[in-house]
């Protein structure tokens, strides 16, 4: 039996030889298709450094052509954009709905990002099918190579299952506990082995055969027009948003509670509302505005964000539907750079139908730092 054992070492280390070395050899193979829904620039790829492991190429996608196409080649793509809606939760289940009719599924959801895969061949008309829902932009998609990869996996499992089939025929054949011991250690050990390459294979397949497509939605009221808008210099008011000016009243308007940190401010002049102060300079204000009856807060809504954009430089402008004192309202955040720093702003405005029909606007803004610290508790006052 010794002999018999002493024979079994150079087979096995014959195999793991054969195991550790790979015949393939590696190509460069870069793409330059590429497609973006919406979007008007040509296609720019840029190929990978020379001394990269694996070919991968990154791509700011545009043109109306199929991305995804059939190759010889073992690719596994990666996409991206963002989704610019009016409703976040409604713009995710209908991804989630459209992956899932395409034959993909849901990986992850984390506030406003969200991931899901798409089979290769649905890709593109996912990807279409998605511009449908906003405005999509910061389209870019991925490739790496893993034909190699693959090839060199496939090749490897082949020799681990031919020593495994050649160990287990060997363990028929031993006579000794002592040598049976060996045999099934080395038989653990290569099965083992052969069930980590195998589900590594298995996850380089999937990323093959389905697209990873990463999306950030973005709840924003859109491009506003530059300049000042007619319409907007039409209502005087707006001119009075972002106003650190005091008010005449000595509590806050529509029966809210601001927090403590807050004190109010009683100006001399007519200026009406309420207007409070922090000891780092951010400013409350809840006043209203007459305003013609009837009208409607989607009216209203564009020439505030207008409004916030001509006459006072604020970007980066977003709506958020909410409710304010039992009615719909809008929430609109925004920011923008100024002398001091950056400021940040959010305002919640509603319609108030009485005896006249009054915009009611709370507004909260201030340096950038300082905001942060009260904004939660504002908010939560404002939208209790």
């Amino acid at each position: 039996m010794r002999k018999f054992f002493c024979m079994l070492v150079p087979t096995a280390m014959f195999f793991v030889g054969c195991v550790s070395e790979s015949d393939t050899t590696r190509e460069s193979d870069y793409l330059h298709r590429s497609y973006t829904p919406h979007l008007n620039t040509r296609a720019k790829a840029k190929s990978a450094p020379s001394d990269m492991a694996s070919d991968r190429v990154s791509v700011d996608a545009s043109g109306s052509s199929g991305y995804f196409q059939e190759s010889s080649r073992m690719m596994a793509y990666t996409a991206g954009f963002t989704l610019v809606v009016r409703e976040q939760a409604k713009a995710q289940d209908e991804l989630k709905q459209l992956a899932e009719k395409l034959g993909g599924y849901l990986v992850s959801i984390s506030r406003n990002n969200m991931r899901v895969k798409i089979p290769v061949k649905k890709a593109d008309e996912f990807l279409k099918t998605s511009g449908s829902f906003g405005k999509m932009s910061d389209f870019r998609i991925s490739a790496e190579d893993l034909t190699d990869m693959i090839t060199d996996l496939g090749v490897r499992l082949d020799n681990l299952r031919k020593l495994r089939a050649r160990l287990t025929e060997l363990l028929k054949k031993a006579q000794k506990v002592e040598d049976m011991l060996k045999v099934e250690r080395e038989l653990n050990r290569i099965t083992t082995e052969i069930e980590r390459l195998d589900a590594q294979l298995q996850n380089n397949k999937n990323r093959v055969a389905f697209v990873t497509v990463d999306v950030a939605l973005i709840v924003e009221h859109g491009a506003m027009p530059g300049g000042n808008p007619e319409a907007v210099k039409r209502f005087t008011f707006l001119r009075k948003l972002v106003s650190s000016n005091p008010g005449e009243e000595d509590e806050a308007l529509f029966d809210l509670t601001v927090p403590d940190s807050l004190v109010p401010v009683v100006g001399d002049d007519d200026d009406s509302g309420f207007a409070a102060t922090t000891s780092d300079n951010c400013i409350f204000r809840s006043w209203e505005a007459k305003i013609p009856e009837k009208s409607k807060l989607e009216f209203w809504q564009d020439l505030y964000c207008q409004a916030l954009q001509s006459y006072f430089s604020f970007e980066k402008i977003k709506v958020f539907p909410v409710k304010f004192n039992g009615k719909n309202a809008v929430k609109i955040t925004a920011e923008r750079t100024t002398s001091k720093g950056v400021e940040s702003y959010f305002a919640v405005i509603s319609i108030e139908r009485k005896w006249h029909d009054y915009l009611q606007i709370v507004e909260f803004f201030g340096p950038s730092a300082a905001f942060a610290k009260y904004e939660k508790a504002v908010s939560e006052a404002v939208l209790k």
